[in-house]
This record gives structure tokens, sequence and C-alpha cells, in this order.
């Protein structure tokens, strides 16, 4: 978390805030020092340095919820509490490359553009922090160039040729309150960034794709990599991955997408159901194996998860 913090307390730019938002984390570092306090330690460094290289002041704050909400009321806490134009989300163990918001901010200036997106690369931090690429550079797809209207829908949905991830992004506020209209209050802790690509793409009107890189993500690091699966609260924030599906499903903007774009939909879903069920197959301890297929079902529908798993044996 220090480390992508400097990152973003140190960008070569004059006009930003930044919020940091802890979902209720009981985490600590090394040093045994909760968010709040990590904050505290890494701006006070950085004050220092931005002072010395004639940077102006910034703005930062800590918020916390006072219990966890899941990732999709995460990003909308941060639209609620930002005051500026535009915003561009950051994970704690990913780091932002220098120079990344101006470039992103001036773009999204220069040609008027709702979304701007930049490269970003996968890989993993040595213990000297060095950044070391991985050999695949996963979420990494952009489109160079501008796109306009629908086609910024097709290029993430059915091309594939922008990436559904909401880092290595500038999005003007004002589209993402307009997508966040359009999704209600949900406990989500996997795919979200499906969910709000989904609305952001269908309500813009113009993105931008960039050469400059802007973002290092940290691969597999998150909710998605191979960690023991011992509680039923675990085993429902993976399964809490059905209720973007379910979200879409009911929305008014799906009624306007063609049969291509809601077949993509509906692979897509199916594609995050396989990915649940071997999530839970491989790291859901012995003992609440069958009550996590309970909750599966529960989530996804009987009916489905049994089609799917079917298929699978299949394969």
């Amino acid at each position: 978390m220090a480390q992508c913090l400097r990152s973003v307390f140190l960008q070569d730019f004059d006009s930003f805030e930044v919020i940091v938002l802890s979902d209720a984390s009981l985490g600590k570092d090394e040093k045994g020092r909760n968010g709040r306090k990590i904050t505290k330690h890494v701006l006070k460094e950085c004050k220092k340095i931005r002072k010395e290289n004639g940077l102006a002041k910034i703005s930062v704050r800590f918020i916390e919820h006072r219990e966890n909400m899941g990732l999709v009321e995460v990003r909308r806490s941060l639209i609620f509490y930002a005051q500026g134009k535009y915003i561009s989300y950051i994970d704690s163990d990913d780091v932002m490359v220098q120079g990344a918001l101006k470039t992103l901010y001036e773009t999204a200036e220069n040609q008027s553009a709702d979304i701007v997106q930049g490269h970003s690369t996968a890989g993993n931090f040595d213990a000297s922090g060095n950044f070391i690429p991985a050999d695949k550079n996963i979420y990494s797809n952009i489109t160079i160039g501008s796109v306009c209207g629908h086609g910024i829908q097709k290029n993430w949905l059915t091309n594939g040729s922008i990436a559904g991830v909401l880092w290595a992004k500038l999005y003007k506020r004002a589209l993402l309150e307009k997508a966040f209209e359009s999704i209600p209050h949900i406990e989500c802790n996997m795919a979200e960034d499906f969910l709000i690509s989904f609305f952001t793409t269908f309500y813009a009107e113009k993105y931008v794709g960039i050469e400059n890189p802007v973002y290092q993500y940290r691969a597999q690091s998150g909710m998605s990599s191979k960690r023991k699966i011992d509680s039923l609260k675990k085993i429902r924030m993976v399964c809490s991955t059905a209720s973007v599906f379910a979200v879409i499903s009911q929305s008014e903007e799906l009624k306007t997408l063609d049969e291509n774009e809601v077949n993509c939909v509906r692979r897509f879903s199916t594609y995050y159901l396989k990915d649940n069920i071997k999530q839970l197959q491989d790291n859901v301890i012995p003992e609440l194996k069958n009550i996590a297929h309970e909750i599966l079902c529960e989530y996804w529908g009987e009916s489905f998860v049994n089609r799917v798993e079917a298929s699978m044996k299949k394969q």
C-alpha cells in the first residue's frame, strides 16, 4: 500500500486530490500499521519531496467504511467523496507510473474525452521494489485513438479491444455518476469492473486510448487469486459475482443491445460462473464443500449451475 500511495502522491501534477478508502479492512503491514497510519506516514514523507521539487500541496483524505460493503460500493463512495471533474481509480497493491495523471488529464481536456485509457503492464515487484513484467500482459487491451458512441461498448464487450478494468483510465466524473444511477446498492466483491464498465461504455460519448504507459498491475494478488476459502463469508464473497449479471439482466440498457451483444453478456456470465465453480472446487476447505455448492446455487440459480457444471465435465 505504501508503494502505491507514493506513486500517486508524487505525481508531477499540481491539481488533484487523493481519496484513500478502506472498506472496513483489518489488514496491517509488516510494521503493524493499518491503512490510516500508512497513509499518514507516506503523506508526511511525500510532502517534503513535493516541496523540494516545487510541486504544489495535495489534498489527501482517508475514508473508512464502518462495515465491509463490497467493491461496487467502494467505487460508489469514492465518486461521492470526490470533488474533481475527473476520477482515476488505483488498487492499493498497484502502482501509477510517473507522469500518468498529467498525461491522462491533458488528453481528456484536449480531446474532450469521457474515458482516457493508457497502457498498463502486469507483473510483480522484487524484494528491492523493482517491477518485473509478467510473461503475459493480462488486462491490457487498448484501442489507440478515439472511439465514439456505441462503438465504445462494442469495442469493450464484443471485440475485446478495450480492457474491462477501471484502472489505467481517467473517467469524467459525470459519466461515472450517470453509470451508477443504473446500479443499485449491492454487495459485490468480484467482477465489479465488468458491471461498471457495462454502464460507463454504454453512456460514454468519446473514448481515447493513448500509447503512454500509466499503470503497473500486480498480477494475481486480489480476490481471484488462489487463497483458502474457510468461511461462509468468503464463499459468499466469491458467489456475489452473480449480482453483477442480475443487475445487468434487469437493466433497461440491456434491452437496447442487439442479439450478438446480449449473447456476449451471456457468455461472460457463463465464464464468471465457471470461474466461481473452479474457485470453490479448488479452494474451499473440505468441511464446507457441500454448503458452498448450495450457496453457489442460491446466487446463480440451480439450473444454471447444473447446466454449466455438466458442460465443464464434458470438456
